[in-house]
């Protein structure tokens, strides 16, 4: 994954990459993520099923907050839980303005406890949502 992120942050003409179900991880995630910072063609990137887990997302709330080409991103069934990094994602959320679509669904977001239990952290999202402006389709079910 490290060379395949290097070759993404010169890469001008590849607009769609789907790696889902390659089994990365939190780690093997990074390199990408850290692509996603310059690269200025990506438009969809499709992740589900690789265990990517909370902390191999944190990184990439930082990276959506200068991407200005990602516009779907699909995260579903990774384990991500999310709870423990909806802060920076909220944060992501309040600058990015051309992701149009987020997939998150089946990481155990959008559940009935998980909302009670961590109710501060969704009404944080839920105010990054109003701020943000380009988001139109958001799956967290």
């Amino acid at each position: 994954m490290k060379a395949f992120g290097e070759s993404l942050k010169s890469n001008q003409s590849l607009t769609k990459l789907d790696l889902s179900r390659n089994g990365i991880g939190a780690e093997g995630i990074e390199p990408l993520w850290q692509s996603l910072k310059v690269n200025q063609a990506l438009a969809t990137l499709k992740l589900s099923h690789n265990g990517i887990g909370t902390e191999g997302t944190e990184p990439l709330w930082q990276s959506l907050k200068v991407n200005q080409t990602l516009t779907k991103l699909n995260l579903s069934h990774n384990g991500i839980g999310l709870f423990k990094g909806i802060k920076a994602l909220s944060h992501a959320l309040k600058v990015n303005q051309t992701l149009t679509q987020l997939n998150l669904a089946n990481n155990g977001i959008g559940s009935k406890d998980t909302k009670e239990a961590h109710q501060e952290n969704v009404q944080e999202l839920l105010q990054s949502l109003k701020i943000n402006t380009s988001l139109v389709k958001l799956n967290t079910f």
